[in-house]
């Protein structure tokens, strides 16, 4: 087993809305991406991709605001006109350009011709152009090449540092698992404890000094440190499986579909390589236990099997 590095891989016109959380795509979209060039690079070379992890060397969103006091609003373009003639209806969606580095597993290649890996990293990289990722369209990568699949702490963080500067996108459900188990209110909430800026109006305990009775707003403290950050990390099935073609509009007639919602968790932004243990501590992966399907890590990953901590599809 081996990794396959997209050094600074350049995204214009990717979505920053995932569900209802904002300012960059959720990791479904890129194992998304990485599946889709799996699927097009194992009938060729016999390789295959599984997880991925996700460094973001920079991002910048597609919003604006008339002074410093004035909300964001997305900078939106505007449509041809319609067939009649008349000018078609805004949809506002979100966009963002950013520059990010993936670091995917690759199953099925053997190495040791050096010639051989730059035809297939090539081969890789001209496909991976082609293809769209979060909804962007890809302009530019640095570098495509394969690196030994690292076993220890020092060797992950060798091979992290030749990326930097970036922040890595790890998965946090343990915080918020553990978080659930010692609180008693609703899930949502517990899950806003970590990602809303909350503040408290507290009244001083010296009653007899006048001055102090002011009180003051302190910020509240989140249950756990770090970059922490709301993250869409899959789908929850909501339905029966209907059989291929019995939905009306659905993109594919030939596959059974279902109604889903999303499912959302907790991630952090890590700086440092020197806090990464293990690869498997940044690489997510596709996990399925009905009625979840779900992007993990492996440091995270618990039993979901009727377990309603993982419910945040409100």
């Amino acid at each position: 087993m081996s990794l396959f590095i997209i050094k600074n891989m350049h995204i214009e016109g990717a979505n920053t809305i995932a569900g209802f959380t904002y300012g960059f795509p959720a990791i479904t979209q890129f194992l998304g991406f990485v599946h889709a060039l799996s699927r097009k690079i194992e009938p060729q070379h016999g390789i295959r991709f599984d997880g991925c992890a996700v460094m973001c060397h920079q991002h910048q969103v597609h919003a604006y605001r008339g002074s410093d006091w004035d909300d964001y609003g997305f900078a939106l373009t505007r449509n041809p006109l319609a067939k009649d003639g008349k000018t078609a209806p805004i949809v506002e969606e979100g966009k963002m350009n950013l520059c990010v580095s993936l670091l995917i597993e690759c199953k099925g290649f053997s190495g040791g011709n050096s010639d051989q890996e730059q035809l297939i990293s090539d081969a890789i990289k001209t496909l991976a152009l082609s293809q769209r990722c979060a909804g962007g369209r890809i302009t530019d990568i640095e570098t495509c090449q394969f690196k030994p699949m690292p076993n220890e702490a020092s060797d992950c963080r060798k091979l992290l540092r030749p990326l930097l500067p970036g922040f890595i996108l790890c998965d946090r459900s343990d915080y918020l698992q553990q978080h659930n188990e010692s609180n008693d209110q609703n899930m949502i909430m517990n899950w806003l404890d970590f990602i809303a800026v909350g503040y408290r109006y507290e009244m001083p305990t010296d009653s007899d000094n006048v001055e102090a009775e002011q009180g003051k707003w302190k910020s509240i403290t989140k249950p756990q440190s770090g970059y922490l950050v709301p993250l869409m990390i899959g789908y929850k099935q909501i339905s029966d499986v209907f059989a291929a073609g019995e939905v009306a509009n659905v993109r594919d007639n030939t596959t059974p579909f279902a109604f889903t919602e999303a499912v959302y968790s907790v991630g952090e932004w890590i700086g440092s390589p020197s806090r990464v243990e293990s690869i498997n501590q940044i690489l997510w992966r596709y996990q399925y236990s009905s009625p979840y399907y779900l992007c993990r890590a492996q440091q995270s990953i618990h039993s979901i099997e009727s377990n309603e901590d993982f419910d945040f599809s409100y």
